[in-house]
């Protein structure tokens, strides 16, 4: 009785899984909407051979999905060019059937010969240059490309710190989290800029302010400047500087003394250090960055300066906000 049944459900579910695991084809429509901008004005355009609608930009349109790459002719004035958009697999694809590829092998193959499996760039810009016409997508969309003269304010959370210092007794590390940073960009070219930071960090127990007063306990802080020149690869900001850091050790007793407690400084250390500094930071958003930094410090600042390493590693949570961008020429993002 039971073999009967499992004879009769499993083609069910068999035929189930098929029909369903083709991910593309079930939630893909016959068309994907393009949004299409330029960097100028008056610009229409039409798409493959349908030169009888003409789309005045910026424009929305429903392409029909196709493993043949998107044509558009775009005119200017007397200017008419062509440009051609690649097609590609649509995330249904790539990654809808993934859900159901450990079922049924088949899920890629049901979608294959199926145009429903392709899609476009959802936001093109033509950009405009004398006679040429080139078209941007994803990031040159938005994110703007820095320009000459731009300046950038930036303020930042050290979120996740690392310090090696001097203790007083001996060099030690320490891991925390918590600070607040601030610093400016100025680009003195188009892909070069100078930077300067002023921050503080420090090795708190927890990613977040809380209430917390052990007994006994040691804190450690740091204190820095630093002044770099850098440069940027589409998302990705780098520099390289010089730093000032002060550190702070302290060691912290409590004691009881009737009818309370008071804290009582057990050790104190403070150090002045200069070195080298190594920031980079990923913009996620037009305004968010996730940021590593690293200052490694080798010379001590003190009557007599001597040698000796030591540094700062931390995480950052940066906001960066342009405040003066250059009027360069006249702009039409999304």
């Amino acid at each position: 009785m039971v073999m009967k049944k499992i004879i009769i459900i499993f083609p069910l579910f068999l035929s189930t899984v098929l029909l369903f695991s083709s991910c593309a084809t079930i939630n893909n429509k016959k068309t994907t909407e393009v949004k299409i901008f330029s960097n100028s004005d008056s610009v229409k355009v039409y798409l493959n051979d349908d030169s009888l609608n003409w789309y005045t930009l910026p424009a929305k349109v429903d392409v029909m999905r196709s493993k043949n790459n998107l044509m558009i002719t775009a005119q200017k004035d007397t200017v008419q060019k062509q440009i051609e958009v690649k097609s590609r697999n649509s995330s249904a694809f790539l990654w809808g059937n993934l859900l159901f590829a450990w079922l049924s092998p088949v899920a890629y193959f049901v979608d294959w010969k199926n145009p429903k499996r392709y899609e476009f760039p959802p936001n093109i810009l033509l950009e405009f240059d004398n006679n040429e016409v080139n078209f941007a997508t994803g990031y040159k969309i938005w994110f703007k490309e820095p320009q000459k003269n731009l300046l950038n304010l930036k303020f930042s959370i050290p979120y996740g710190n690392h310090l090696f210092l001097n203790k007083g007794y001996d060099y030690g590390g320490t891991f925390g989290f918590l600070g607040v940073a601030a610093g400016v960009e100025f680009y003195f070219s188009d892909k070069h800029y100078l930077n300067m930071n002023l921050g503080t960090l420090t090795d708190f127990p927890f990613p977040f302010p809380v209430s917390y007063h052990p007994d006994n306990y040691s804190r450690s802080f740091a204190t820095y400047g630093y002044v770099s020149i850098g440069s940027n690869y589409k998302r990705l900001h780098y520099d390289l500087g010089l730093q000032f850091t002060a550190t702070s050790y302290y060691e912290i007793e409590t004691l009881e003394v009737f009818p309370v407690f008071r804290d009582t400084l057990k050790h104190y250390k403070k150090q002045n250090n200069l070195g080298f500094g190594f920031s980079a930071n990923y913009r996620l958003t037009k305004n968010f960055n996730l940021g590593l930094n690293y200052y490694p410090s080798f010379l001590v600042l003190e009557h007599i300066p001597k040698f000796h390493y030591s540094h700062l590693l931390f995480f950052e949570l940066l906001f960066r906000y342009e405040t003066n961008r250059p009027k360069k020429r006249r702009e039409c993002y999304p």
